[in-house]
């Protein structure tokens, strides 16, 4: 244990010392010197034990017990002095105050399990059991996981979370002393009880498995990563808000119509906006906000039923920058405004659609609040990362056969995350196959340059929100960046080159955002890479992580299991369909094998006429078109197909739907004309796209005018439009929807859709309905 010099007289002066200040310890602190003994092979438990029966013997000639009776008074302190004797030979004065300690660890390892296994123990309690148990000297000797188990999974149902799949990973990695200082950035009174919830709490597991894995394998690719300064409001704090605002009445919004849960929500935010907090949860905020300064900040959800082993809930919660800056007062009323959005979120149609696709609608919904530390730097007047995205450690997006799905992929923008995670312009992330990182879709340099982020994502400081400006605006503030060589590609006589060193050579529109650097020459791409396999393998399944880099450390944000499809089975398109039966058919951008069977209705806006619409008020009832025809079809099976990309927030981009409009449909396909504009963007990574897998939504990129592709103008253009019978009020809106009713319109034929992602081919023709359809 230790290489210490060993000091008898001292030794027995600090045995005695121990004894005479924690003598209800005497016998444990004998048991525990003499165990140590025998482990050690110094003197066995036996050899002590038959000396102390023979010098008890001999003090009692007529003594003829056996050897194997219970031990009397007298008999165990000879066993207690022979111990002594033999402990202060073998152990130093370090020695034995480490055994000890370890006594007391056990202890008050114990008691920390019972407090913590007790029904309704509130925080307050439990937190100063805790801090008992971290005051403790660490020392050289830990407890086993064996012994520590029940308090860390005490611990983990008591603070984070109660799902059984993330317990049975977290006990493994998070340690009792890993969690002092995650309780003391918890907020909520020592009364309550209530957890950190899902975002919070996948965030902490991460990091403690990403650290412990550095700790064993210092020689692991990449930089190490570090989590943002967080605070977390507890998840029982929202129903005193509710409470004190009289607002308890909207915990029975979820069984609304969904139609009438979006009627009400507009109103419902407004209500949470302007609510007044409870004192003690106000005090607490002002605390924090003391703490930290003038440092902005994200409020994000972290509800627990967020990134659960089964339901993402990926987007469907509000998280709210806020730019923290100016007064207190200021201040404080922005970020309690930004927490009331968060909770208000959890009455959006999106999230409730979501739970009851789920089978989630009769759970009791408790949102925590996660407020963290934005990572980044100041640009001027602007606050960003350098750059920020997402992980898969699955990539079922395979553009190449060299890829292999294992090696995971990675969506990386420049400036905040959000421009990876939702659809939101005309541009892209950079996306990696984290294997072959410098792979890249684009073969020729005018493509890289066009597909290239051109606006990004940014606190503006001076007008105190989130903002999303131009590339050269945020670098005309600043001509000097950290790792912008990483980032940027100067454009020279038409063509790509690297940028030497952090400085920006050249001017703005001599910039191309390529990420060429990063992909190609820094441990980046082989540090995520690590990353995901490693939490891969704690998990126990698939995960994806959200991460942002200040210019100087690498941030996890967020780690949560990966939502994937369910398995199918590999369908071969077939070559032999008659044209008359085709109605569409592509090449390009077949995301997964499957099959989509038994399509009765087909939903169609067409870029050309979409194009038409001249304001985004017009295109914006496209949107209610569709979320309406979304509910009214019910259980027949529909598919969309419309221009560019669905779900994006820009209305000029695609139909500006969210997940509670299209969650029923069976297939979204988007579609790009040459004089649309519309580009389709096979975002897999964002959280639109994250909502197609979870729901077993399949999805298709068509590009009608291209020769190789086939359109069926006859069945598609051609057909009666059912849009007036079905949503009667949207009538007038027959030149920009279509909808399709395919057994009508084909003499009783349904859709089928085949796609085989390995040869990147994928066919939708008529077949006979099903045997017993009657139809």
């Amino acid at each position: 244990m230790t290489n210490k010099q060993i000091d008898p007289k001292a030794a027995q002066e600090f045995i005695e010392g121990l004894f005479d200040r924690h003598p209800h310890l005497k016998e444990r602190i004998c048991q525990a010197l003499l165990i140590a003994l025998h482990q050690r092979a110094i003197v066995s438990i036996n050899d002590i034990h038959a000396r102390a029966h023979r010098h008890v013997a001999q003090a009692r000639p007529d003594d003829n017990a056996p050897l194997g009776r219970k031990w009397d008074r007298e008999e165990k302190q000879s066993i207690q002095q022979l111990t002594i004797e033999h402990a202060t030979q073998a152990f130093s004065v370090e020695e034995i105050d480490d055994m000890f300690n370890m006594i007391r660890k056990r202890l008050r390892a114990q008691s920390l399990e019972e407090i913590a296994e007790l029904p309704q123990v509130s925080f307050g309690v439990l937190r100063d059991k805790l801090m008992r148990f971290c005051r403790l000297p660490e020392g050289q000797t830990t407890l086993s996981i064996r012994e520590s188990m029940a308090a860390r999974v005490g611990l983990i149902r008591n603070f984070v979370s109660e799902q059984l799949e993330f317990i049975g990973v977290a006990r493994h990695h998070m340690r009792i002393r890993d969690f002092e200082s995650l309780v003391a950035r918890i907020m909520g009174d020592d009364e309550g009880r209530g957890l950190i919830g899902g975002k919070a709490g996948g965030m902490v597991l991460g990091a403690t498995i990403l650290r412990d894995e550095r700790k064993k394998n210092p020689k692991a690719p990449g930089p190490a990563m570090r989590t943002p300064e967080s605070w977390f409001l507890r998840s029982d704090m929202i129903e005193q808000f509710l409470a004190f605002n009289d607002l308890k009445q909207f915990h029975n919004q979820k069984y609304k119509d969904i139609e009438d849960v979006a009627s009400d929500y507009p109103m419902l935010l407004e209500l949470f906006r302007n609510a007044q907090f409870p004192p003690d949860m106000e005090q607490s905020l002002r605390a924090m906000l003391e703490e930290i300064g003038e440092h902005p900040l994200v409020v994000r959800s972290s509800s627990l039923l967020e990134d659960r082993f089964q339901t993402a809930f990926a987007g469907k919660y509000r998280s709210v920058f806020v730019a923290n800056h100016g007064p207190i007062e200021k201040r404080l009323d922005e970020l309690m405004t930004a927490v009331a959005e968060v909770y208000a979120s959890t009455l959006h149609p999106d999230p409730i659609s979501y739970r009851q696709r789920h089978q989630l609608i009769d759970y009791q919904e408790h949102m925590a609040v996660l407020i963290q530390k934005m990572v980044g730097q100041r640009v001027g007047r602007y606050f960003l990362p350098t750059w920020a995205g997402v992980a898969f450690s699955q990539n079922p997006y395979r553009r190449n056969p060299r890829i292999r799905p294992e090696d995971g992929m990675a969506r990386v923008v420049f400036g905040l995350g959000t421009r990876a995670v939702d659809r939101v312009s005309s541009d892209f992330p950079r996306m990696l196959a984290l294997g072959m990182p410098a792979l890249r879709p684009e073969v020729h340099t005018n493509d890289v340059i066009r597909v290239g982020q051109k606006q990004v994502d940014v606190i503006d400081l001076e007008m105190e929100r989130f903002a999303r400006v131009s590339v050269e605006k945020v670098l005309a503030e600043q001509k000097r960046i950290p790792h912008l060589n990483l980032i940027f590609s100067g454009i020279e006589h038409g063509d790509l080159k690297p940028i030497m060193g952090d400085g920006l050579l050249s001017i703005p529109d001599e910039l191309a955002v390529t990420f060429d650097t990063f992909a190609a020459k820094s441990p980046y791409p082989a540090g995520l890479r690590w990353t995901l396999q490693t939490l891969e393998k704690a998990y126990g399944c698939p995960v994806d992580i959200e991460f942002a880099h200040d210019g100087e450390d690498f941030y996890l944000l967020q780690c949560r299991p990966q939502a994937t499809r369910r398995p199918e089975p590999e369908v071969e398109v077939p070559t032999d369909i008659p044209d008359e039966r085709c109605v569409f058919y592509t090449e390009r951008d077949v995301v997964a094998s499957g099959r989509v069977d038994g399509i009765e209705a087909i939903v169609l806006i067409d870029p050309i006429d979409y194009n038409r619409l001249q304001t985004t008020d017009q295109r914006r009832a496209v949107a209610e078109v569709v979320r309406r025809l979304n509910l009214r079809l019910g259980d027949r099976p529909f598919i969309l197909m419309g221009p560019g990309r669905w779900g994006s927030k820009d209305a000029q981009l695609g139909v500006p739907v969210t997940y509670a409009d299209i969650n029923n449909a069976r297939m979204l396909i988007e579609i790009a004309r040459e004089q649309g504009g519309y580009m389709p963007e096979v975002s897999f990574g964002s959280h639109f796209f994250q909502d197609l897998v979870e729901t077993d939504i399949h999805y298709l990129a068509l590009y009608p005018d291209l020769e190789s592709e086939r359109f069926c103008e006859r069945i598609l253009h051609g057909s009666h439009n059912s849009l007036g019978q079905v949503v009667p009020e949207f009538a007038h809106m027959k030149d920009t929807v279509r909808l399709i009713d395919v057994p009508d319109a084909t003499q009783g034929m349904h859709l089928r859709v085949d796609m085989d992602a390995n040869l990147g081919h994928a066919l939708g023709y008529l077949v006979p309905p099903p045997k017993g359809d009657g139809g």
